[in-house]
């Protein structure tokens, strides 16, 4: 897209459409609009956007400078817990990582406890048994106030893997990797 201005008398060049009547005149405008469509599409419809994921995340907020795990949240991880014990018998592990709100006391290790409790009613509260639980060694600290009422901080964020087989292609390694049967 081109925008040209008369700059000579100070007004436009051509009055009759109303961009051009500020000062401002288009040109080249539709000869590019299909190259730019047909890019979108390629892009949108390649292979490689499709790829699988396997992983389900969750995430639990925590009240300010509280590590205790709210009775909603745990409520919330049952039910989450009890979707994939149905849906993946064979679990891999899980990935927790903290974030903790600007100016909450010891905010970086209020994070790591957050994370500690969340994983501790998981395993011993659901029994939701996983091979590996990876902790964070450190919380995140937000680096400005977060808008009131916000839960995009005073959180912990669980990532869910499962164990081979799932809905996507297993990779070779995993213990449970089985080749797929010779077509005849």
């Amino acid at each position: 897209m081109v925008w040209s201005v008369d700059a000579s008398a100070g007004r436009p060049a051509d009055t009759s459409s109303t961009a051009s009547s500020r000062g401002f005149e288009m040109k080249g405008c539709w000869p590019t609009f299909p190259r730019y469509l047909l890019a979108s599409l390629a892009l949108l419809l390649a292979p490689a956007a499709w790829a699988c994921s396997p992983s389900r995340s969750i995430g639990v907020v925590f009240e300010r400078n509280s590590a205790t795990v709210p009775a909603k949240e745990v409520l919330k991880l049952a039910n989450w817990t009890a979707m994939l014990r149905l849906q993946y018998p064979n679990r891999e592990s899980l990935f927790l990582s903290t974030q903790a709100a600007f100016g909450e006391h010891d905010a970086s290790n209020l994070g790591v406890k957050r994370a500690r409790n969340v994983a501790r009613v998981l395993r011993e509260g659901l029994q939701f048994d996983v091979r590996e639980v990876h902790l964070p060694t450190k919380g995140y600290v937000a680096a400005i106030p977060a808008p009131e009422g916000s839960d995009l901080v005073k959180r912990v964020d669980i990532d869910f893997l499962p164990a081979c087989p799932h809905e996507c292609p297993c990779q070779k390694g995993d213990p449970l990797y089985k080749p797929p049967a010779p077509q005849r």
